[in-house]
């Protein structure tokens, strides 16, 4: 049986468990969301757990294939949510029940593992990669105006990140401002969490991995006086075959980190240079889908009834 962690609300799982369906393939998905688990129940048989819930039934005995869109509770965390005791009680015996559940599934054939490796941090991401050969831009993350002017003048390649945080310091809006100057974008303040500003950047590519198939392209950035804006999601999206060499890394990356789903995001600068921003084995590919017709929910169900 193949099991998808995921939650109630999340199309990419609809879409792989549409064609499930169609193909007649047996599986079971496990939401995560507050409202499917709230009508979960979880109980020890000998050696396995049956877990039953909304639209779910299965003995983790059962289960050979799993693709996890969501391995951790991190839809409880709403604001809708009352941060009582109860509560958090409630949330942590289900991490706990999540935890064992994981190490009983280990076994079996994961699409991509269910490591927090990658979950918080970028951290492994670069000791793995820069060991590979991959290169990385240059970070920064200062309020400080000074360490920001530094920065601007002494690394020529870098990309900044600019977080929404409500910050009300004044000398986080200096460096806002300070930011907005030196790559000549007219409303920083506008930008979107996940948008980049990036110094002598061409575009940016979008690598989705499954199994052995690539779906890779380019998402071109919005012109600028000296930096280029991109949004990941815009409609600016081409086709692109990735240098051999880089290809090859990214099998590296993924083998180290056992997955065999994965979404690459690369940052390619105007003299070709190409540099790695990040990989999330939980990432968005729909739009992908949207805007060019890739048929990445296919290639997913395809793996998992042919490992199931």
């Amino acid at each position: 049986m193949i099991l998808i962690i995921s939650d109630k609300n999340d199309k990419h799982a609809d879409r792989v468990e549409s064609i499930l369906q169609k193909n007649a393939a047996e599986y079971a998905r496990l939401n995560l969301d507050i409202d499917s688990l709230k009508s979960t129940q979880v109980k020890l048989e000998d050696h396995s757990f049956r877990i039953e819930g909304p639209n779910c039934s299965f003995s983790t005995s059962e289960i050979e294939t799993v693709w996890n869109r969501s391995v951790r509770i991190k839809q409880l965390i709403e604001d809708n949510c009352p941060q009582n005791e109860d509560y958090l009680i409630w949330k942590d015996v289900w991490n706990k029940a999540l935890e064992k559940l994981f190490s009983l599934l280990e076994s079996t054939k994961w699409l991509n593992f269910y490591h927090d490796f990658y979950a918080e941090t970028q951290f492994g991401q670069y000791v793995i990669s820069k060991n590979i050969g991959l290169k990385w831009p240059s970070y920064i993350c200062s309020n400080d105006i000074n360490y920001l002017n530094s920065f601007f003048e002494n690394k020529k390649e870098r990309i900044l990140k600019l977080m929404d945080q409500d910050c009300k310091m004044r000398s986080a809006g200096d460096c806002i401002g300070k930011c907005g100057d030196m790559f000549g974008s007219a409303k920083t303040d506008e930008m979107p969490e996940n948008d980049c500003l990036i110094a002598g950047a061409s575009y940016k590519v979008r690598c989705t991995v499954v199994g052995k198939e690539y779906f890779v392209g380019k998402i071109k950035a919005n012109n600028s006086n000296k930096g280029q804006n991109t949004k990941t999601g815009q409609t600016n999206y081409s086709v692109v075959q990735p240098p051999k060499a880089i290809q090859m890394k990214a099998i590296q990356i993924m083998t180290e980190l056992n997955l065999t789903h994965g979404i690459f995001d690369f940052i390619v600068t105007d003299n070709d240079n190409w540099f790695f921003d990040s990989l999330n084995p939980t990432g968005q590919y729909e739009w992908i889908e949207d805007i060019n017709g890739s048929d990445i929910s296919s290639s997913i169900a395809k793996w998992l009834m042919i490992n199931n």
